[in-house]
């Protein structure tokens, strides 16, 4: 019996199809609730509206599959996605995708839609792979699963997100960016290297890493202050800030900005760096230096305070700085 591949293809299927043996299917329900201990925060009371999560949105959890994803790769594939996402449009669609980056082509990110729809808005999307990040890791389990859920808008369901694995026989993966986002980006002057090269030298209790975007005119460096903070609050801080900072345009900017907080025990804060001509400080750059800051933090393993400055051309436009408060 080889059941265990064909079972990780979860996230490329609908909604609709029927399992060829269901009854063999090792799934489990997911709590709906995040723990107490964790997060004071639920999935179900989502719709209230709250930091990212528009008024109304829903994110069930269903099922989880015995197929076990990476925790590190995981994070990392739904930083680079909501960096995409969020610096476009987020009330414009996406038509039903996968995505992985280069570095993690596992798990991948499956999006799905009823037969109803053709597309999803960007804004359900990025709330809920931070529902969903924040559900995972609120489960406390040793290891990440395939796993999927479902989207609510006013109880309506809207479209579907899955974290799964291709199985041996299923092919080769790639990059499923689609091509209207990429040209989307392009046209913006967007940087297009998604895959930073990182860079770390080691001294004593502070380490800097620095990330140069191939043929970007960004460059952020992440430096480790210490001390060592909850690895679940620091790592649900950040994909809440990134999905807050997808909320307003990419191209506003701004000279202080502190994101709604969650009950835990870290803080984000960004400045700008005061400058009387280009580059400025805006949201499309807090997202690149805010996905470089998941790939220092799984690079080094390492989680604790982190300070991160943020160069355009060789300007430093701004900085941010996760902190235990």
């Amino acid at each position: 019996m080889h059941l265990l591949p064909w079972l990780t293809l979860l996230c490329f299927t609908f909604f609709n199809q029927v399992y060829s043996s269901p009854a063999q299917l090792t799934t489990r329900p997911l709590p709906l609730l995040l723990p107490d201990g964790h997060v004071n925060f639920s999935v179900a009371n989502a719709g209230l509206g709250y930091g990212p999560i528009p008024e109304g949105f829903i994110l069930h959890p269903d099922l989880q599959f015995p197929r076990p994803i990476s925790e590190s790769a995981t994070l990392i594939n739904i930083a680079h996605f909501i960096k995409q996402l969020g610096q476009h449009d987020i009330h414009g669609e996406i038509p039903p995708q996968n995505f992985m980056t280069a570095q993690y082509p596992e798990p991948i990110i499956g999006i799905r839609v009823p037969p109803s729809r053709r597309a999803i808005k960007r804004q359900y999307v990025i709330s809920a792979l931070v529902l969903a990040m924040m559900h995972m890791l609120g489960l406390n389990q040793p290891t990440f699963h395939a796993s999927h859920y479902t989207l609510l808008w006013h109880d309506e369901e809207i479209g579907g997100l899955s974290f799964g694995v291709f199985a041996p026989s299923g092919g080769g993966a790639r990059d499923t960016t689609s091509e209207q986002d990429v040209a989307m980006k392009d046209s913006a002057g967007a940087a297009p290297g998604k895959n930073p090269d990182i860079i770390s030298q080691e001294s004593g209790q502070v380490v800097e890493t620095t990330t140069d975007l191939s043929n970007s005119p960004l460059s952020v460096t992440v430096t480790y202050l210490g001390p060592p903070l909850d690895k679940e609050d620091l790592l649900s801080t950040l994909i809440w800030t990134m999905g807050q900072a997808s909320v307003p345009a990419s191209e506003f900017r701004f000279a202080n900005w502190v994101p709604e907080w969650l009950e835990g025990h870290t803080r984000f804060i960004a400045s700008a760096t005061p400058r009387a001509r280009p580059p400025y400080m805006n949201y499309f750059w807090l997202l690149e230096a805010l996905a470089a800051t998941a790939d220092y933090l799984v690079d080094q393993n390492r989680y604790g305070d982190v300070r991160t400055l943020i160069s355009v051309d060789g300007a430093q436009i701004g900085q941010g700085l996760f902190r235990h408060r």
